[in-house]
């Protein structure tokens, strides 16, 4: 093989055959008794061609990693009999050591909440012995005093055992994988009875770890004011626990959001302060380098040393070393060696967005940076300018595919922000990584330190929110699928060429220009034709919120309506702003023309709130239980502006959109004291387009049911979402009669505490032929209609 660019060819197809692999196991259902035979083949060729001097070798070898790709991904993915993965809808009584700090938060009702991560030990069912057992389960609990517990002593707690889920949409992060990729594969509530502690004395190392934490932010708390604390805790160790929303909100705009967690960033800085303390001393280079490594380790370990960090450490210092010493080239190869091996290791990273965007990032960093200061030094921008620059455009570029995958948004202002914020967020992380030590030696003087770090905090959130009320600080960017992040990233790789490599890449098009014409000609009439003979459909997509309704109608012409938003009791998620508005945005709906809610309980009203704050809705449709409980439920004051687009819809109201008409179907009056629980007021809503329709019915009790029949309204549908998540307290047999849909939606959140939807209900609607789906199994529902023809994608 040859030297130089041909490594790094064959390196990066080697990365990309294994990555293939993963993720075609992750969609595919294969046993290994046909794999690994394939992969004996492929390796056997493998040799045969190298001994050869075959030029089909590299294929061969590519279609072995694919293989290796799938066998890892089975490996990782498989559960022992023994994980308490396997006991999950289980009542039972674990045992397990607790292997990390505990996590204490608040909610909005300032009831206490604890989280304990434990590695099982043992299992023991109701009425049987104790049993080993292996695996990380999360346990919640609710003492209001949280007991004194630390890394590695013995923990005990009961209750039932669920499998981890998340919100099971496009473009939501994949919860499950996120979790086994940490060796977690259930989680528990033990409520307030809490948890048993039994101290053992071991794990001294992360104990003393834990420690050195805890000392800086008891020192920092000392000195500053909470938020403070835990917004500086976070650019020094990760996590975003307590920290401001507004100012999560604001570095998101600007690109900024990694420095609120451990990343590759952080690392380099790190590594550039100590090269430049061992310039100012006069250190030779090895001896440098020595300082940076070592410094690395220490930072990683204070940081907890969980697999974030370690990859952010291993890939960030990396970068660095590499670019100080003018070796960008063997740090390439050795970037695509060090993503085989994590890969081979911890396949599940594939899924992982920390692996995803520090990987990626870095790539940016050694392949396009270079490339990008070398362009604009040679336009005259400044030095200092252009570094700055290019860094910032080579990771966004890198990463591109990925923002907008998950978050649909570009920071436009991430230049500017990278520039004026960034140097001052290094000095703050710095300086609080030095107070921090000096407060061990001279407590006094690491406060002042810390109260200095505070009021530069202030600066930092001031200029940061400056710069994100700029006019189109960030921009809406269409989300990207596999082909289309593929054409990108060869479009980019077209960036990397040499001039010689342009040239002849642009000879060989001009040879072929005819045929490649012809071929781009027939392709957009293709498309065209395609575009101009499908027929128009509508949209009707009913999207995992939980425990909760929410549901998203596009008309033929793009025109967007929301029936219920979902949402929490407690507060303690934002739905509206983690589920509703990504929702939206990855399908491109960057307006609503009304939001229709049946109800105003929280878990179909609560998200409207912040979605409202997020996204332009022209009005907002409710039933007749008055403003002042819709505000309550959404968290909304009695004189915000936003409740000035509320109307009480009245029975017999229609809006025709593109050819889809909503009706108001039903619309209850509720009279003092007669709406005992809120869902008595439920109103109904029809959305019809040709001969499909759709009827949304909130949590409408089954005498409500009967009384909408009793009024001789048709309620004939193709489509029912089923009342109250699927609650025996509707869907009577007579209600769906009446209907005779087609098909049914389940609303309702996995191994919710309700047991929605009920078995019996489940079972009545098979009898009666209806086909199925539910959103805590197959995740989001959608719907396409033409009117005529009906077909349905589920996420699952």
């Amino acid at each position: 093989m040859k030297i130089g660019q041909g490594q790094e060819i064959f390196l990066a197809g080697l990365l990309v055959a294994l990555g293939a692999g993963i993720g075609c196991a992750s969609l595919l259902t294969l046993p290994g008794s046909i794999i690994l035979p394939l992969l004996l083949l492929a390796l056997s060729l493998s040799i045969f061609g190298a001994w050869q001097g075959r030029q089909w070798t590299w294929l061969a070898v590519l279609a072995a990693f694919f293989c290796v790709g799938m066998l890892r991904f089975m490996a990782a993915d498989y559960l022992s009999e023994q994980d308490i993965g396997n006991f999950a809808r289980e009542t039972v009584k674990v045992e397990g050591i607790l292997r990390e700090e505990p996590r204490l938060t608040e909610d909005n009702q300032g009831q206490k909440k604890q989280r304990y991560l434990l590695d099982v030990t043992r299992v023991r069912l109701k009425g049987q012995e104790w049993q080993k057992a292996s695996g990380g389960i999360y346990v919640y609990a609710r003492h209001r005093e949280a007991p004194a517990v630390r890394i590695g002593d013995k923990v005990t707690a009961a209750g039932k055992v669920r499998s981890p889920h998340g919100y099971q949409n496009p473009g939501q992060l994949d919860t499950k994988l996120l979790l086994k990729s940490q060796g977690i594969t259930a989680s528990l509530s033990a409520g307030k009875q809490g948890i048993k502690v039994e101290p053992v004395e071991t794990a001294a190392f992360a104990r003393k770890l834990a420690e050195v934490r805890s000392h800086y932010r008891e020192r920092m708390q000392a000195v500053m004011p909470k938020e403070d604390v835990a917004a500086i805790f976070a650019m020094l160790f990760g996590g975003y626990d307590g920290v401001n929303e507004d100012l999560v909100q604001n570095f998101t705009l600007t690109g900024l959001i990694h420095l609120l967690s451990v990343s590759g960033s952080h690392i380099s800085l790190l590594a550039a302060v100590m090269a430049g303390l061992g310039t100012l001393l006069r250190l030779p280079r090895a001896a440098t380098a020595v300082l940076v490594v070592g410094l690395i380790v220490i930072y990683s370990l204070l940081a907890g040393a969980v697999p974030p960090v370690i990859r952010s450490a291993i890939m960030g210092g990396l970068a660095f070393v590499a670019l100080a010493l003018d070796r960008e080239r063997d740090a390439q190869r050795i970037l695509l060696v060090t993503g085989l091996v994590m890969l081979v290791i911890w396949p599940l990273l594939l899924f992982h967005i920390s692996f995803q965007l520090s990987f990626l990032a870095t790539a940016g960093l050694l392949y396009l940076a270079p490339k990008w200061q070398s362009f604009l030094r040679e336009r005259g921008v400044n030095s200092f300018v252009a570094a700055g620059l290019s860094i910032t455009l080579a990771a966004q570029l890198a990463t591109l595919p990925i923002l907008a995958w998950y978050f649909n948004q570009l920071s436009l202002s991430s230049l500017l922000a990278n520039l004026v914020v960034v140097p001052l967020v290094e000095i703050l992380i710095v300086l609080g990584l030095f107070a921090g030590m000096l407060a061990f030696v001279l407590p006094f003087a690491g406060s002042v330190v810390f109260a200095c770090d505070s009021l530069l905090l202030g600066v930092v959130e001031e200029l940061t929110a400056l710069i994100a009320a700029l006019p189109a600080s960030a921009i809406w960017i269409p989300s990207l699928h596999f082909s289309g992040g593929l054409l990108y990233y060869v479009w980019l790789g077209l960036f990397l060429l040499t001039a010689e490599q342009r040239e002849k890449l642009w000879e060989g098009l001009k040879a072929r220009r005819k045929v490649l014409g012809m071929g781009a000609l027939v392709l957009l009439v293709f498309v065209v034709s395609w575009q101009m003979a499908r027929p128009k459909e509508m949209q009707v997509h009913f999207i995992d919120v939980g425990q909760g309704d929410a549901a998203l109608l596009i008309t033929p012409h793009g025109h967007a309506f929301m029936f219920d938003c979902g949402g929490t009791r407690d507060g303690a998620f934002d739905v509206g702003a983690k589920v509703d508005v990504p929702y939206l945005l990855h399908y491109g709906v960057l307006k609503l023309d009304a939001v229709f809610l049946t109800h105003a309980h929280e878990d179909h009203a609560a998200g409207c709130g912040s979605l409202m704050k997020k996204i332009p809705v022209k009005q907002v449709v409710t039933a007749d239980e008055g403003i002042s409980d819709y505000a309550r439920s959404m968290r909304l004051g009695d004189n915000d502006p936003l409740l000035h687009k509320f109307h009480t819809a009245r029975q017999g109201e229609e809006l025709t959109v593109d050819g889809v008409r909503i009706e108001v179907l039903y619309a209850p009056s509720v009279s003092g004291g007669e709406n005992k629980t809120g869902n008595e007021a439920s109103n109904v809503y029809r959305v019809s387009y040709g001969k499909a329709s759709f009827l949304f019915t909130g949590d409408l009790t089954k005498e409500r049911e009967a009384e909408l029949l009793a009024a001789g309204i048709n309620s004939q549908s193709t489509v029912l979402k089923a009342g109250h998540h699927g609650s025996d307290t509707s869907s009577s047999p007579e209600f769906l009669e009446a209907v005779h849909p087609k098909f049914g939606i389940f609303c309702a959140g996995a191994d919710n505490s309700f047991g929605h939807p009920k078995p019996e209900i489940v079972k009545r609607f098979r009898q009666l032929g209806i086909k199925t789906y539910r959103t805590d199994e197959d995740g989001a529902v959608v719907f396409y209609t033409d009117g005529e023809r009906m077909r349905v994608e589920t996420y699952n």
